[in-house]
């Protein structure tokens, strides 16, 4: 395989993002300001404030992702059906 050349270095951002950057600071708007405004607003509807927290815990706490236990990983379960015996008639416990 080649070896990557040119093009922008890891962590720079798009142009169109610098832009975007760029004129929010022109017109004074922090969007992480006004959703921790909105979300700590006990006027505001609940769902509203609920969504704007969730969107802020983005930047501070990272997502959990779920745990996939599959069946390696899960214990061995086993069913047996059957007519009832007798104590003497059963195998031993440790037999299965």
């Amino acid at each position: 395989m080649g070896r990557k050349t040119g093009g922008r270095v890891a962590g720079t951002v798009n142009r169109k993002t610098a832009d975007v950057i760029e004129r929010l600071a022109q017109l004074g708007c922090d969007p992480i300001e006004g959703m921790a405004v909105l979300a700590m607003d006990a006027c505001n509807p609940p769902e509203l404030r609920g969504r704007m927290y969730a969107e802020l815990a983005q930047y501070v706490a990272p997502k959990r992702r779920a745990l996939d236990v599959g069946a390696a990983t899960a214990p061995v379960v086993q069913i047996r059906l059957g007519i009832p015996m007798k104590a003497e008639e059963a195998p031993p416990v440790d037999a299965v």
